[in-house]
């Protein structure tokens, strides 16, 4: 287990350096960063729907795709962000656990009494800390997460736009109201951001088994540098492509939303995206493409979702509710 903390506040950068350890078949690894004002984008949003451009523009914040599923979240400094990448296996409630069970003792043993909740929460006190998203590839995977300590929570709340039906699933008004920082939760005076992560450093480092964080070496900051550069620093990457469609469904499911932007021409599916907040164990453009030329009528397209084996690319949605979606 190698064991990092990030020198960089360049979402860019952390983003790119996380995605080079996944790809690491040889060592699993650890990593604690922070980013400068940035929003972060999950893999399969749209982000013209989660994002109030004109917000992140007048307040200068970065926006960042990554390479994960899940919905967006608002960075600064005084929120921490960890990664754990290793071998992929069987994914559970028990995985996650298992995955989270260092950072949960650790923040225990700093005071605060957090459990994992749903698929991808940290609470304290009933209040969300944290929100997690995992993605695999060859063989390996990426857990990441943040820990909310003192970040600002009014900023959080002005640049994310989420999907009204998201919130009255979780039960409340705002995302503002979702959330909440670990130093008004402290039950002593809590220290500054950095101090914290020196103490969450320590702490990780004997859950972990190892003598503590090191900078990335030369080599890897070169290479992570090289590959922001290429992808993580691109409009195209973080804001998408202009996609020609004329109908747009969307439909909450238990394991999150999903759009369906659609063009149909000579009663045919001729153009597909799928966009939202869920997790994809395999790429949903593939799903997509396949199709391409289908009557967008519902049987039609329920035959054909079960043909491609439709239940194996968005996690926790068959066939049935996709074609509910696209073709209701």
């Amino acid at each position: 287990m190698r064991f990092f903390r990030s020198p960089s506040s360049d979402a860019a950068f952390n983003l790119a350096l996380e995605e080079l350890l996944f790809q690491d078949g040889a060592s699993d690894s650890f990593m604690l960063w922070r980013n400068a004002p940035s929003v972060i984008l999950g893999r399969h949003q749209n982000a013209a729907a989660e994002i109030d451009a004109g917000m992140v523009r007048a307040r200068g914040i970065r926006v960042v795709r990554r390479i994960t599923g899940g919905g967006a979240v608002y960075h600064d400094l005084g929120n921490i962000n960890f990664s754990r990448t290793g071998p992929a296996g069987p994914w559970s409630a028990d995985a996650a656990a298992r995955v989270l069970a260092p950072v949960i003792a650790g923040l225990r043993r700093l005071g605060f009494d957090c459990a994992i909740s749903g698929r991808n929460d940290i609470l304290c006190g009933g209040v969300k800390i944290s929100g997690c998203a995992r993605t695999v590839g060859h063989g390996r995977m990426l857990f990441h997460g943040t820990l909310l300590y003192d970040a600002d929570l009014s900023v959080l709340a002005r640049v994310l736009t989420p999907d009204p039906e998201k919130l009255r699933a979780k039960g409340v008004a705002s995302v503002r109201a979702r959330v909440g920082n670990l130093r008004a939760m402290a039950c002593a005076e809590a220290p500054d951001t950095d101090a914290f992560l020196d103490r969450l450093t320590g702490v990780l480092a004997g859950e972990l088994g190892v003598g503590g964080a090191s900078l990335p070496e030369a080599a890897l900051t070169a290479r992570a540098e090289k590959l922001a550069d290429e992808r993580y620093r691109t409009r195209a990457w973080n804001w998408g492509t202009p996609f020609p469609c004329d109908l747009v469904r969307r439909r909450r499911f238990a394991a999150g939303s999903v759009a369906a932007e659609m063009r149909i021409a000579d009663d045919r599916i001729a153009a597909l995206r799928f966009t939202g907040d869920f997790f994809a164990a395999r790429p949903p453009e593939e799903l997509a493409a396949g199709l391409i030329g289908t009557v967008p009528e519902h049987g039609e397209v329920l035959a054909k979702l079960r043909a491609l084996d439709a239940g194996t690319y968005i996690d926790g949605i068959g066939a049935d509710g996709l074609a509910d979606l696209i073709a209701p």
